[in-house]
Order: structure tokens, then sequence, then C-alpha cells
């Protein structure tokens, strides 16, 4: 028979455990020794990501324009507009979204599209202006630049 092999001094043999030799500050949150199970349910929309799992990377490109776009899309729903209005300015705005995505964005075809957009509701073209060009936009350096000039126009 075997015997169980004894740790050496100052060992501590924890069989796949969590071991701390001192204090624990979880600042209000789980300490978990080992795998921890969590059920997440969603009753409504989800903005941002959602990674479960392991070994997971989160894709840039489209999540990205859905995070700089999702404010332009709520502003025009909560908008007091007709609905005929609101299917207008999104399907302007989805064109705008779907360009930059495909990396096919020409400056003067950009700077028209948000000037009609301005034009059509001038307070979503200001939070279109402002994903646009704000500092946690991923957007290109095209679509900043022109994000600006449109924004400083009268």
């Amino acid at each position: 028979m075997a015997t169980k092999k004894q740790p050496k001094p100052g060992q501590v043999d924890t069989q796949g455990g969590t071991y701390i030799g001192g204090n624990v500050n979880t600042g209000g949150g789980d300490f978990v020794g080992r795998d921890k199970s969590v059920s997440v349910s969603v009753g409504g929309n989800l903005n941002g990501n959602m990674v479960i799992g392991d070994n997971n990377t989160v894709s840039s490109g489209a999540t990205n324009t859905q995070n700089i776009f999702a404010p332009v899309y709520t502003a025009i729903q909560q908008a007091t507009l007709p609905s005929q209005e609101k299917e207008d300015l999104t399907a302007e705005v989805k064109e705008i979204e779907t360009a930059i995505v495909a990396g096919e964005v020409a400056e003067p075809w950009l700077a028209r599209k948000l000037r009609s957009l301005k034009k059509m509701a001038p307070d979503i073209a200001e939070v279109a202006l402002a994903a646009l060009g704000g500092p946690g936009a991923a957007a290109g350096a095209i679509v900043k630049k022109v994000a600006e000039k449109v924004k400083s126009e009268g």
C-alpha cells in the first residue's frame, strides 16, 4: 500500500485548492479558491461585450462601432419624432456606420452624410459627432477630422 507523501516543512498541500499565508482584503467582493459558476440573465438590450468561458478575445471593428453608435441609435429612438423620421435617421446612421466598418470612408462623402444628418436632426447629429470625435471613438483619423469639421460649422 502506497503511503501519502508528506509535504516538506513550510509547504502546504492544498490538493488543488487555494492557500494564502496572510490577510486577504477582497474589498467586499468574493474570494473564490477554485472554480466559480455564475449565471447571468439579460432581460433587455446588451450594450458592450459579454464574454463567457476561457481563452476569449474581444475583436475590434463592428464591436467598436456598435459601442460608438449605440448612443446615437438610443437618441433616435428616444427623440420625439414621427416613426418615419426615426426610420430615415436610423438608415442614415447605419449607412455611415457600415462605411466606417468596411473602411470605405471618403472625406467628402462622410462630410455630406454628416451635414445631411445635421439638417435632418441637429440634436441627433450632435450625439453622432460627439461619438465619432470623442476620445473613446475607435474611428479612424479621417472620420474624426470630418466629425470635428462638421461639428464646428455653424
